[in-house]
C-alpha cells in the first residue's frame, strides 16, 4: 500500500523522518496553492481545481496523509476517485453531516459524500462533540440517515432527537469484541475505505485543534485491523 502525503498548511513537509521516507513507498505532493482557498471550505470551483490537482489513487491501494481536519472535506474528492461499490468507515469526534449550503465544507462533506453513487454507507464512528446531541441531532442529514445510508456509532452515549430512538451509542467503549462486531454488521461491501480525524482520539494519544473525544488510539487501530480482516481496504486517509 502506497502513502501519499498532501502537504497543504506545510505540516508535513516540516517532519523530516516523513521526508525522509520518500521513496517507493511514500510520496509528498504540494498542495500549498490550495492552503487559504481550501481550509474549512471552498467554493465548487476552487474544489474541482484542487481535486484535480491531486495524485490519483483510483487503482491502486493508498493511504493519504493531510495533517489537518481543516482540510477533511479534501476526503470527499479522494473517495469521488472510486467507482466500484464502497463503505466510508469515518472516525471522527465530529458527523461533518450537517445540511449545505457550503457543500464543500469540512463539517458538510459527508452529507455530499452519501450522495457518491459509489458510496453505500458511511459508518461513523466516535462523535462526541455535541453535534449529534438533543435538537442538533435534527440539523444533520436526516434523510440518509433515516434511509441507513449513515449509520451513526458513538463511542460514549448521545441523547438524541431522532424519530426511532432517543439515545444512542455503540458497544465499543464497554466490550471491544462486541464493538467491533457490531461495526462489521453495519458493512455490506466488500471494499472499505477508512477515514481517520485524529479529533476522536483522548489527548493522551493525539492533539489536535478541534475538540477531542476520549477514544484510544488502541480501539481505532483494533477495528482497522478487524476489517483489514474481513474486508478489502482500497484506501485510506487521516488528518
Amino acid at each position: 500500500m502506497h502513502i501519499v502525503a498532501y502537504d497543504f498548511d506545510g505540516s508535513l513537509a516540516m517532519q523530516q523522518p516523513l521526508l525522509e521516507a520518500q521513496g517507493i513507498h511514500l510520496s509528498l505532493q504540494s498542495m500549498r496553492q490550495f492552503e487559504r482557498s481550501v481550509r474549512l471550505w471552498a467554493s465548487p470551483t476552487v474544489f474541482c481545481k484542487m481535486a484535480n490537482a491531486l495524485q490519483p489513487l483510483s487503482g491502486e491501494r493508498a493511504i493519504s496523509l493531510i495533517g489537518s481536519g481543516d482540510y477533511h472535506h479534501v476526503s470527499l474528492a479522494l473517495i469521488a476517485q472510486f467507482t466500484k461499490p464502497l463503505t466510508v468507515v469515518l472516525f471522527d469526534n465530529h458527523p461533518d453531516w450537517m445540511r449545505p449550503p457550503h457543500q464543500f465544507h469540512c463539517g458538510t462533506w459527508v452529507y455530499s459524500l452519501a450522495r457518491l453513487p459509489q458510496v453505500q454507507r458511511v459508518v461513523i464512528i466516535g462523535l462526541e462533540s455535541g453535534d449529534i446531541e438533543a435538537d442538533a441531532f435534527k440539523q444533520g442529514d436526516m434523510e440518509s440517515y433515516e434511509q441507513g445510508k449513515i449509520v451513526l456509532l458513538p463511542y460514549q452515549p448521545v441523547q438524541v432527537q431522532a424519530d426511532t430512538t432517543d439515545y444512542l451509542s455503540s458497544r465499543l467503549h464497554h466490550n471491544l469484541a462486541l464493538g467491533i462486531t457490531e461495526v462489521l454488521a453495519q458493512i455490506t461491501t466488500d471494499d472499505v475505505y477508512i477515514s481517520v480525524d485524529k479529533d476522536c482520539l483522548r489527548a493522551a494519544d493525539a492533539r489536535t485543534n478541534w475538540e477531542q473525544g476520549s477514544m484510544p488510539l488502541s480501539t481505532v487501530t483494533a477495528v482497522i485491523r478487524a476489517l483489514r480482516a474481513s474486508k478489502q481496504i482500497v484506501g485510506a486517509d487521516t488528518w
